[in-house]
């Protein structure tokens, strides 16, 4: 029969290269095969000659075995290089055979006694799994999932998707590392097959997603659970006409909450985000992505990015899918769930939660046990550990809520090892720019609308740039668990919340804010704006610019934050044309050279940018800043002024050192600046290259992106220090600090709300009382002693005496207390 049989395999092979170009990952499958010397055997979960065809093309198109040749193994020839795990049979309704693969037990059967290996290489196919390739409606009724599927199915899928269809290798698993076991064959056989059905489905959960029942379904299992029922009866109290009526108020909340994924719309939702980012982006730039992959295959992915836009959601789901991986349930806040979008993110894996429980036993208690169904089935989740959008571009503190609801979860049923992802978003322009410097000006936020929405659509002829992408390092729960409590498991019947628990999601809430910044990208725009802002005026000739760029690509090259983070590998001069080409500055011609410059307008705009990667130099920054003032200092100085700033730098900026760490820090720091000539070593002492000189400009334009930060804890401190210990609360403090500096922004510098941003001397101040350098008394008054004096004293080495003078004429006690 093979004559007749190879011509028709040849044929149908030929007709299938033409229409069906799957696509394949990993990029270079071929590494793969770890044994040259080893047979070569393909693994398919259910066959089917599309799935031999696409793999034929496959393994041709990367040069590997092909798998319709004959495979030779410890004598014994079989007619094919590949065996189907899940064969099915019948004519009209197609089954997996209950007794498995009959090929694959005489492969095995054949190595018993043999000297040769076999390397049994699992390979994935989707049939519908490659988003970005989609461009009809009917294929979305032919797409992958969790069915057994026949051949009429089957032949539709591939008619439908051949363009459109994910194959993915898998790591070889040579069967002699099953065979040194010595075990009975048909126990080996049993175990062999067992470790690729477990594959094939952590792969199909990874890429589909897991087998989760309809939303009827979940939302019947959260109201069966023991805590919402137990929630019902509190709500009901005493009267037993009220418990219905609370069944109903749970199943309300349930529907309002959960999301009602739907694979159809799903797939029409990434067509639309396709249209749409080629329309207002340059392109996407993802790093770092085999990260996700090499913890989705085994492990439950949180996905916990940085909040910057609405398009956060929509792209992290886009990446994910377009990357062969499952689309995460996705936490939304309820004002998103508004008419026509409301029901179609729900579709796209959103839940909707309210911002406050409190007050409500009876929505926590449905939140939790719907949180719980959805870990517990096997599916990713996404949501922002900072609550909200940044105004600011600064990361902002980790609420709790949700990572605390994860880890009770996982306490109670630790099956699948849970995993946080850090993500950092990297934009060069944002859809709701004007709105954040509004707000922080003092505004009221304006909520979500769909009539909003719509007035938001012209903005999308502008056009918007790149968006960068970094995944960060995973963060392992259950190593803090450990490290927390290492008796933690013993808890998972408890309903108290254990005291400990509180350290270990403030642990967790470090580590991801910390990964996030650790994986930064830095743009085109934010090295602009780093340099731009430094400048009095947002105005420098475009030699010095591209100085000041290429130092400071030079210093972040140097002066490595992280490994994880992104630099571009751009001239400066390609920068600032990329500046002037989204309007983010402006050229001015003169014949002593042109001019770059940023309208105050956009500065203002582009202080969120700047404050994205503010972080990653702060350190040689805060050392450069010294330099301002003076000429000199010994290095013991240096140590203990940046050492004393340290804590509060690193509230506001999220910086990843602790305790002795920073020290060395500090000497790296300083180092990188002696490498680009901007500080000299004579012995124990540091100087500056004289005034008038490059190096001396770049070193002082270096340090000035660190003093405004400077100027605003002065301005703390020359208020405390000027009304006296004992006069000031809390509250009174904050409004003076925010109303003085709003005014000095107006007199000495960018007029910039960033500046007089409230949450900042917020967070100053409690950073003082943490430190105990201010503590409240029983009046609730601020008292503090000579310890806050020094640190006044120590501003004359970066702030200019006329900064300082306007400071201190700023806080004289008036009208502002009493305001």
């Amino acid at each position: 029969m093979n004559f007749i049989v190879r011509p028709l395999y040849w044929l149908a092979g030929k007709i299938f290269s033409v229409w069906a170009r799957p696509a394949i990952q990993p990029e270079q499958p071929a590494g793969l095969v770890i044994d040259d010397d080893a047979a070569v055997c393909y693994v398919l979960e259910s066959g089917g000659l599309a799935d031999v065809l696409a793999l034929e093309r496959a393994c041709e198109k990367h040069g590997m075995p092909s798998p319709s040749r004959s495979l030779v193994y410890n004598g014994r020839r079989f007619s094919r290089s590949f065996v189907v795990l899940r064969p099915l049979h019948g004519l009209i309704v197609r089954r997996p055979r209950p007794e498995g693969s009959r090929r694959l037990r005489q492969i095995i059967d054949a190595g018993n006694g043999g000297s040769e290996d076999l390397l049994l290489i699992p390979v994935a196919i989707y049939w519908g799994r490659s988003p970005d390739k989609e461009s009809s409606f009917l294929k979305l009724l032919f797409s992958e999932n969790w069915d057994v599927v026949g051949r009429t199915r089957k032949f539709f899928a591939t008619l439908l998707h051949g363009r459109s269809t994910l194959l993915r290798f898998s790591d070889a698993l040579p069967l002699s590392s099953i065979q040194k076991e010595g075990l009975d064959p048909a126990i080996e056989f049993r175990k062999v097959s067992r470790i690729l059905r477990v594959h094939f489905r952590q792969r199909r959960a990874a890429t589909v997603g897991p087998d989760l029942s309809n939303r009827r379904t979940m939302v019947n299992e959260v109201l069966r659970t023991p805590s919402v029922r137990k929630a019902i009866v509190a709500e009901a109290g005493d009267d037993p006409a009220r418990l219905e009526s609370s069944r109903e108020k749970a199943r309300a909340y349930a529907l309002e909450i959960s999301a009602d994924i739907s694979y159809p719309t799903i797939r029409v939702i990434q067509r639309v985000l396709r249209w749409l980012w080629h329309k207002i982006y340059d392109g996407i730039e993802l790093n770092h992505v085999e990260r996700l992959h090499d913890v989705a295959k085994e492990k439950e992915v949180i996905y916990t990015p940085c909040h910057r836009s609405h398009f956060d959601y929509l792209l992290l789901g886009y990446i994910g899918y377009g990357e062969g991986l499952q689309l995460p349930h996705i936490a939304a806040g309820i004002n998103l769930n508004l008419p026509v979008i409301g029901p179609i993110l729900r579709r796209g894996g959103a839940f909707f939660l309210r911002r406050s429980f409190r007050g409500n036993r009876l929505y926590a208690a449905v939140f939790d046990a719907y949180l719980h169904q959805v870990l517990k089935r096997g599916y990713s989740i996404e949501y922002f550990v900072e609550g909200g959008r940044s105004r600011t571009g600064r990361l902002l503190e980790p609420k709790g809520g949700m990572l605390a609801m994860t880890v009770r979860s996982y306490i109670k049923d630790p099956k699948r090892p849970v995993v946080f992802v850090p993500i950092y978003f990297g934009y060069e322009k944002l859809i709701e720019g004007d709105s954040f410097i509004s707000e922080l000006g003092g505004t009221e936020k304006q909520s979500e609308s769909l009539l909003g929405l719509l007035r938001s659509l012209k903005a999308l002829r502008e056009n918007f740039g790149r968006v960068y992408v970094n995944i960060g390092e995973p963060v392992e729960l259950e190593n803090l668990l450990d490290a927390a409590n290492a008796d933690w498991r013993d808890f998972g019947d408890s309903e108290e919340r254990p005291r400990w628990l509180n350290g270990v999601i403030d642990d967790i809430g470090k580590e991801i804010m910390g990964g996030i910044n650790a994986a930064a990208a830095v743009t085109p725009i934010s090295l602009l704006a780093y340099v731009l802002l430094a400048t009095p005026r947002q105005k420098i000739g475009a030699a010095e610019l591209e100085a000041q760029l290429q130092l400071s690509v030079d210093l972040m090259n140097r002066f490595r934050y992280s490994e994880s983070v992104t630099v571009p590998d751009w001239t400066p001069r390609r920068i600032i044309g990329h500046g002037e080409k989204l309007k983010a500055v402006e050229r001015t011609s003169h014949p002593m050279g042109d001019v770059i410059s940023m309208p105050e307008q956009t500065a203002v705009l582009m202080t969120y940018f700047r404050n994205n990667i503010l972080h990653l130099l702060a350190m040689p920054a805060t050392v450069a800043c010294l330099f301002i003032q003076g000429r000199r200092l010994e290095m013991s100085e240096i140590q203990r002024l940046v050492g004393l700033i340290y804590p509060f730098m690193a509230k506001e900026l999220t910086l990843q050192w602790d305790g002795e760490a920073v020290e060395k820090v500090i000497d790296e720091a300083v180092d990188a600046l002696v490498e680009q000539g901007l500080l000299k070593r004579e012995g124990n002492l540091l100087v500056r290259p004289p005034a008038g000189s490059s190096s001396g400009y770049q070193l002082i334009m270096l340090g000035q992106s660190m003093v405004p930060m400077l100027q605003r804890f002065y301005l703390v401190v020359a208020i405390l220090v000027q009304h006296g210990t004992g006069t000031l609360s809390r509250v009174q403090l904050e409004k003076m600090c925010q109303s003085s500096a709003e005014r000095l922004s107006m007199i000495y510098g960018l007029h910039s709300p960033d500046f007089f941003n409230k949450t900042l001397f917020h967070d100053f101040i409690k950073k003082l009382q943490e430190q105990d350098v201010l503590t409240r008394n029983d009046d609730g008054l601020l008292d503090f002693d000579e310890a806050l004096v020094g640190i006044g004293t120590d501003a004359r080495l970066v702030l200019g005496e006329e900064i300082r003078h306007s400071i201190l004429s700023l806080t004289m006690p008036g009208d502002l207390v009493n305001e």
